[in-house]
């Protein structure tokens, strides 16, 4: 018998768990085994450690844990296990998010053939290739021109995403986007399979992300998301909400992430929609269907009065109401990636003075002295993020920026 209060977790951070616990639920919590903190223990009613990339390993756990503890629904607020949790929603006829739709989002290429096949969905449609050898690459170029993406179908935070510049860099591509097909050190390719490549047209102009909540087909956008992007490099390192926009821009914007939802068939849950604002308008660059990263939960939380995670868990399992319309801003919010020199971490300074500032709203570092500070390639690459609130948008970039500043990490060369 299912419990209408019970819910499989699959994958995410301690934080996520805890959410579903404070919700009043139990919990039974899937998870990789080397990410697992036994402290966390006692929080589950159950805890299933596998693969949980794996659906061979994961649908036989799965189903034993249902005959014994009859879970309602199946979530993920992580990458990884966005997915797998689609497919137990189908294995069990839980509703909820399908495989089929799940894996338009978390395949870049499935994303833009869907796209291609409907209506059109913003300003233009951009021109997509799978990479299969060599020669794709200044085929494509030659066919669409130059710059041009290449980037992994999976994957997330930026990581292995090129922009080919002209024709004298296709080598430099070839060997880059080799070296990551082989590479087994970056913690991505442990949870993602960075195998197939796939090339995009470039699209110029500032990027945005729509934060978005579906209710049963109603899409409901939490607020437009400014990206601000590491000079000269696709690295995301500043979020500031709600965006800096003119009204019409922003409610163009929102009309085509709504567009994009119900084209992609998603109808219940979070999104976090990509798009670029070109000289032509809105296009679509990805999306997940996810609340996404860079702190912006605690954003919305505290600017929007909505958690969209515990939001994601409740509605699920039927505890939630559907939200009226879109929520109103009190006050501005932005976050910003932690970096430091490569090299071996030897101190970390200024934490405990930001903590202290009453604009900070969250400081989370992943990094201790003895720590290896890899190349910045993407954000994953980055060492935790800090956000700041502000009356507005401004003053909470302001805030934001000042408190990074503060915050020093001294490396060593290895």
């Amino acid at each position: 018998m299912r419990n209408p209060k019970r819910v499989l977790l699959i994958g995410g951070t301690p934080k996520h768990l805890r959410k579903a616990v404070d919700l009043g639920l139990g919990v039974v919590y899937v998870q990789f085994e080397d990410e697992f903190a036994p402290e966390l223990r006692p929080l589950a009613e159950a805890v299933l450690l596998t693969d949980y990339t794996d659906w061979r390993a994961l649908r036989p756990l799965v189903e034993s844990a249902y005959e014994t503890w009859g879970f309602s629904a199946a979530v993920s607020l992580t990458e990884p296990g966005l997915d797998p949790a689609a497919r137990v929603n189908d294995l069990l006829g839980l509703g909820g998010t399908s495989y089929e739709v799940s894996h338009r989002f978390t395949d870049k290429w499935l994303m833009r053939r869907r796209l291609a096949e409907g209506p059109p969905v913003g300003a233009r449609r951009v021109a997509a290739e799978l990479l299969t050898d060599g020669d794709d690459l200044s085929r494509f170029g030659a066919a669409h021109g130059y710059p041009f993406i290449v980037k992994p179908t999976s994957g997330t935070a930026s990581f292995g995403v090129v922009k080919v510049d002209g024709a004298d860099a296709l080598e430099t591509v070839r060997e880059r986007v080799h070296a990551l097909r082989t590479a087994a050190e970056h913690p991505l390719t442990g949870a993602y399979d960075i195998e197939r490549f796939m090339m995009e047209e470039y699209v110029p102009g500032p990027l945005y992300s729509l934060e978005t909540f579906s209710f049963d087909g109603r899409h409901v956008v939490l607020t437009v998301t400014e990206a601000i992007t590491r000079p000269g490099t696709h690295i995301h390192e500043g979020h500031a909400l709600p965006a800096r926009l003119s009204a019409g821009d922003e409610e163009r914007m929102a009309d085509t992430a709504r567009r994009f939802l119900r084209s992609m068939g998603f109808r219940d849950g979070p999104a976090h929609t990509e798009i670029i604002l070109s000289p032509q308008g809105p296009v679509i660059c990805e999306s997940q269907n996810r609340v996404g990263g860079a702190q912006l939960t605690d954003m919305i939380d505290a600017v929007y009065g909505y958690d969209p995670q515990s939001l994601a868990i409740s509605w699920a399992l039927g505890l939630a109401d559907p939200l009226p319309g879109r929520p109103v801003a009190r006050g501005a919010a932005a976050s910003w990636l932690v970096v430091a020199e490569q090299g071996r971490v030897e101190r970390v300074e200024g934490v405990e003075r930001v903590r202290a500032d009453p604009h900070t709203l969250a400081v989370g570092l992943g990094v201790v002295p003895g720590d290896l500070v890899r190349p910045l390639e993407g954000q994953w690459d980055g060492l935790g993020h800090v956000s700041a609130l502000g009356p507005d948008t401004d003053a909470a970039v302001a805030a934001c920026r000042r408190n990074l500043r503060a915050i020093r990490i001294h490396t060593r060369a290895t």
